[in-house]
């Protein structure tokens, strides 16, 4: 059998209802409500959420995912003093399991999902949404869940990375685009030695350097992600060759070696200790990775401070006997917060000019982060990677700093996907070079 054999014959369209059938797969859900934590809000909140998401599981006519999930969580907060980032997330993940005792249902005694173990790709997104005065009342607060069985993910990133390297990178709109940086060279205009400079043009040279480094974090970021982003897909596509002949085996092993090598040695990915597999080993699993954060500012001077939003992403090998992605966010995440110290608007930052009476609205908006978690990453998402006989028995932490972009690099490649497969039906070019070997094989 040959690589050739293993593309099917079928008419152009079937492609299409094939993708679309994938597509309806997906649970998309709205939760009306205040993001909660766990505590006595959060328990009083927990069966009226489950209710809205059964309501909603029954409305699509689905039960419980049995399988492998990916999730995406949107949370918009709009009070004072919202929980934190990763203890939503934490106590959303617990109650879209087993359903509380009062919200058992004919064949349904769970949620979303059995475990959320089960969970293997986790987006979380925390949206601060308050506002003092009647502003205040524009927005509603909620949350926003996308799950997919993690094996349409996969198919997801694998099929728009082929369909990218196909039209070699030349479309930006791919999630694997890679920017270019910006020029190497700091602007110096008004700051040479020995210049003496009026205050408009420190001003000046102050607001041009913070859009400078501004542009640079964006652009160092934005190639973390692509370049993460392509070689998770690369690692994936090798991994779903595991069924390849016999004859085939040992060539794709060899490059599903090789692609996650290129992954976990990505030189702007930061890695962190083993995780802690016995309660004795949680205290130096914090001391450590607060170390090395310590390193990477010290490493990247640029970042220090962090001007634009920002996602963590963590690549996980779990230990052997598992781990559940929620905790390693539990433990990481507060740490970050305090070491990299990355804020929800940074644009506030910006230097201003002295008695400019338009700057007004910079004091109601600083006064306003006040009232909500301003040290915080925007969004982080947390991957786990199928353990191989050659990993250690505490498993690899991988964490990477990246541009916030308002979904997962999962989301991004779906959506990238249903635009060029829109306009390509449009076009009546589904038959063309580039889109047969994107679908040869699946």
């Amino acid at each position: 059998m040959t690589l050739s054999s293993w593309a099917w014959d079928v008419p152009d369209y079937f492609w299409i209802l094939w993708w679309r059938s994938r597509r309806a797969r997906t649970l998309m859900m709205q939760v009306s409500g205040e993001p909660e934590r766990k505590g006595s809000g959060g328990g009083r909140a927990a069966a009226g959420f489950q209710q809205q998401v059964m309501d909603e599981m029954e409305r699509y006519g689905r039960f419980p995912l049995t399988g492998r999930v990916a999730l995406d969580l949107h949370f918009r907060a709009t009070r004072r003093n919202p929980p934190s980032i990763h203890r939503v997330a934490k106590h959303t993940l617990d109650i879209l399991g087993p359903a509380l005792p009062g919200n058992v249902r004919t064949r349904r005694r769970h949620v979303l999902y059995r475990d959320d173990r089960q969970v293997k790709f986790l987006y979380v997104d925390l949206d601060q949404a308050w506002q003092a005065g009647p502003r205040g009342a524009e927005r509603e607060p909620g949350t926003f869940i996308i799950a997919r069985r993690a094996s349409d993910v996969t198919t997801y990133l694998c099929m728009a990375h082929r369909l990218s390297r196909e039209r070699h990178d030349e479309d930006e709109d791919s999630p694997f685009s890679v920017p270019d940086l910006p020029d190497d060279h700091e602007p110096d205009w008004l700051t040479e030695p020995g210049a003496v400079l009026t205050p408009v043009e420190r001003f000046l040279a102050d607001s041009v350097r913070f859009h400078y480094i501004i542009e640079r974090q964006e652009a160092i970021l934005g190639r973390t992600d692509a370049l993460l982003a392509s070689g998770l897909s690369m690692y994936l596509e090798d991994l779903r060759r595991a069924s390849a002949p016999r004859q085939l085996a040992a060539i794709f092993e060899e490059s599903r070696e090789r692609s996650r090598d290129l992954l976990l040695a990505n030189p702007l990915a930061l890695p962190l200790p083993g995780l802690p597999r016995a309660s004795g080993e949680s205290r130096d699993f914090a001391r450590l990775i607060r170390a090395r954060l310590g390193e990477f500012l010290s490493h990247w001077p640029l970042f220090r401070p962090l001007l634009v939003p920002v996602t963590l992403t963590f690549l996980v090998i779990p230990p052997e006997q598992g781990k559940d992605l929620d905790n390693i966010a539990l433990t990481a995440l507060p740490i970050a917060h305090e070491v990299l110290r990355p804020h929800i608007e940074p644009h506030l930052l910006a230097p201003s000019y002295r008695d400019d009476p338009s700057e007004a609205w910079r004091v109601e908006a600083l006064a306003r982060l006040r009232s909500v978690n301003a040290l915080s990453v925007r969004a982080y998402q947390v991957i786990e990677l199928p353990r191989s006989p050659q990993d250690q028995p505490e498993g690899t932490l991988l964490l990477a700093l990246g541009r916030h972009s308002h979904g997962s690099w999962w989301d991004h490649a779906a959506t990238y996907l249903d635009k060029e497969i829109e306009e390509a039906e449009q076009r009546d070019e589904l038959g063309d070079s580039s889109w047969e070997s994107v679908f040869a094989r699946w």
